[in-house]
C-alpha cells in the first residue's frame, strides 16, 4: 500500500510539474535607450549626465501575471571636467548592472500589456580621470533597489515590442547618484 501511494504521489508530482512547464515561457530581448544620471555638477566647467544605453533581458513566466527577469544593463557614461588654477581635469564614468527582479503583468488587450517590477540590481561603475598628464582610474561597485515599469505590445504570438523606464542607484565613493533609463526594444517568447 506504502508504495502504491508512493508512486501516486510521484505520479501526480510529475504531472504538476509537466502543467506548469506547459503553461511556463521563457522570453529574451534587448533594447536601446537612453540613460540620464542625476550628479550635482555643481563646481564643473563641463557636465554630461546623459547617455546612450542598452540591455539584454530574458525572463521566465510563471504564470500570466507574474514573472521573474534578468538582465544585463550598460548604463552609458557621465563625464566632467573641472578647472582650478588653471589645471584642468577630465573625469568619466562608465557603469553597467546586472539585475534581478521579479514582474507584475497585466493585459489591456490581447495585444497591449503593462509591467511592473521591483528586484535588486549589482552596479558597477568604473571611472578615469586625467590631471596635468597623469591618469588615475577607479571603480566601486554595489548592490542597489532597481525599479521599472513599462509596456508590451504584441505584434505576433512570439514577438512584442517593448517600452520601459528604470530607475537604480549607482554608488560614486562615498555618494550616490540615481540612473533613470528610458529603453524601447523587442523581445521574443519561446
Amino acid at each position: 500500500m506504502l508504495k502504491k501511494n508512493s508512486v501516486a504521489v510521484v505520479l501526480a508530482v510529475a504531472g504538476l510539474m509537466i502543467g506548469a512547464s506547459a503553461s511556463a515561457q521563457v522570453y529574451v530581448g534587448g533594447s536601446l535607450g537612453q540613460a540620464k544620471t542625476n550628479v550635482d555638477c555643481a563646481g564643473t566647467t563641463k557636465c554630461d549626465k546623459i547617455s546612450a544605453t542598452s540591455k539584454i533581458f530574458g525572463g521566465y513566466n510563471i504564470d500570466k501575471n507574474f514573472a521573474i527577469e534578468a538582465s544585463y544593463d550598460w548604463l552609458g557614461k557621465i563625464g566632467a571636467q573641472t578647472k582650478e588654477a588653471g589645471v584642468t581635469a577630465d573625469h568619466e564614468i562608465k557603469a553597467k548592472s546586472f539585475e534581478l527582479a521579479g514582474v507584475v503583468k497585466h493585459d489591456f488587450t490581447d495585444e497591449l500589456s503593462g509591467f511592473a517590477k521591483l528586484g535588486v540590481a549589482r552596479v558597477t561603475a568604473d571611472g578615469k580621470s586625467s590631471l596635468a598628464g597623469s591618469k588615475y582610474t577607479y571603480d566601486t561597485s554595489s548592490t542597489q533597489p532597481v525599479i521599472g515599469l513599462g509596456l508590451n505590445y504584441k505584434i505576433s504570438k512570439e514577438v512584442a515590442l517593448r517600452g520601459e523606464f528604470e530607475s537604480r542607484r549607482v554608488k560614486l565613493f562615498d555618494e550616490k547618484a540615481r540612473v533613470n533609463t528610458f529603453t524601447v526594444g523587442a523581445q521574443y517568447s519561446f
